[in-house]
């Protein structure tokens, strides 16, 4: 039975506000940078078990395709398929984002048996995070792979899966990502104009500095911080003491290159691929937050489609982000080492507690204002009891 020290600090906050209402398919790429990768992310040699990447980046399963026969799929058929755009904005196919986009668009056409096609475009070309995700509840794009923090921009409940220490490890992820309560968001940004078909998790955020190692919120103090787009990592590290900053993830290594920026949070993944270890080589392994992303597709064009094909699309996204996310964790483990190769210092010698500590004001700050992310947090900290 886990202990959970921030539900004691923010309990009686929590309370007030809940009296008050709580690429088989084929891929195009541009030599965009972006966050989430900017430019060539490494491959890891290492495979899960049941899964190994494709030469697109695309994860192969282990699993046999579904059998269709009996199915309705309404008109599409592999001769007449359902053909879909999804774009991503990273500049490359082993991007994750990229390689998220692929593996969904090999499981669909395959458990499909082609009756389903999916087209991949990335490096922005169909537009960068928040364009994509405008465009696919516009109804003029069909799918696109967006991060939660974009997301929580139309549902603002989302954005509990931006604070800190929410989740301890993998084995709480796994169980959130298998949740009731991680299908009810889904089914609660529906609402938005978009279903989310899935989502993955890419890791857990640390910190890369060029001013050495962080093990308490005192040594935070006056940092320059480069962080995602989120309100609430924003406020985490302001909190903490930093100076917080948002910027377009193309811009991060030349800030670090000019010292406009002291450093950078993210997944050791896309610190790698980023090479952020160049010029911020003390990575201090705080896991402080983590980051999950997905793909979204048009409501619309989903509610059209019969419900066995509706039911073989989502569980194509799931099995999908299922194996990304696993490879992923092994992944961030080996591009945590291939830093340390490239000259990188890491530490783990951090301390949690004193940075859940901290956070007091951060959930306070949390649930005074975001009802319906009250409402999943209190739901999730349940699930992890």
């Amino acid at each position: 039975m886990k202990k959970r020290l921030l539900s004691m600090l923010v309990i009686g906050s929590m309370a007030a506000v809940l009296l008050a209402g709580c690429g088989s398919g084929g891929s195009k790429n541009a030599d965009t940078n972006a966050d989430g990768g900017q430019e060539t992310a490494q491959k890891t040699e290492e495979s899960n078990a049941a899964s190994s990447e494709t030469e697109n980046g695309a994860v192969s399963s282990a699993e046999p395709a579904a059998d269709t026969s009996g199915m309705d799929f309404g008109d599409y058929t592999a001769d007449s398929p359902l053909e879909l755009k999804l774009s991503h904005f990273a500049g490359s196919d082993t991007n994750q984002l990229a390689i998220l986009a692929n593996t969904f668009a090999k499981y669909v056409e395959e458990d499909t048996n082609g009756a389903v096609k999916v087209t991949v475009y990335g490096g922005g070309t169909l537009g960068n995070d928040q364009e994509s995700l405008d465009s696919v509840i516009a109804g003029t794009l069909d799918c696109a792979v967006n991060n939660t923090p974009i997301m929580s921009g139309y549902s603002e409940g989302l954005s509990v899966l931006d604070l800190p220490y929410l989740f301890e490890n993998y084995d709480d992820i796994y169980t959130f990502l298998e949740s009731d309560v991680c299908q009810k968001m889904k089914d609660d940004f529906s609402e938005k104009g978009a279903y989310i078909l899935n989502l993955q998790c890419v890791g857990f955020r640390n910190l890369e500095s060029s001013k050495g190692f962080v093990k308490t919120p005192e040594d935070v103090a006056g940092l320059k911080i480069r962080v995602t787009g989120s309100d609430v990592y924003v406020n985490t590290w302001n909190t903490w003491g930093a100076n917080a900053l948002t910027m377009p993830g193309n811009e991060v290594l030349t800030a670090l290159q000019q010292g406009t920026i002291d450093a950078c949070d993210n997944t050791n993944n896309t610190c790698f691929a980023d090479g952020y270890q160049e010029y911020a080589k003390y990575i201090s392994v705080m896991e402080y937050a983590t980051h999950f992303n997905g793909i979204t597709m048009n409501k619309a064009k989903f509610d059209s489609l019969t419900a066995d094909l509706q039911n073989t699309i989502l569980a194509s996204a799931k099995r999908a982000a299922d194996d990304c996310t696993k490879n992923l964790e092994t992944l961030n483990q080996q591009n945590l080492q291939d830093m340390v190769d490239g000259g990188a210092e890491v530490s783990e010698d951090v301390d949690k507690d004193a940075f859940k500590q901290a956070s007091e004001k951060i959930y306070s700050d949390f649930t005074s204002g975001n009802a319906k992310g009250v409402e999943y947090y209190e739901e999730i900290q349940a699930l992890l009891q």
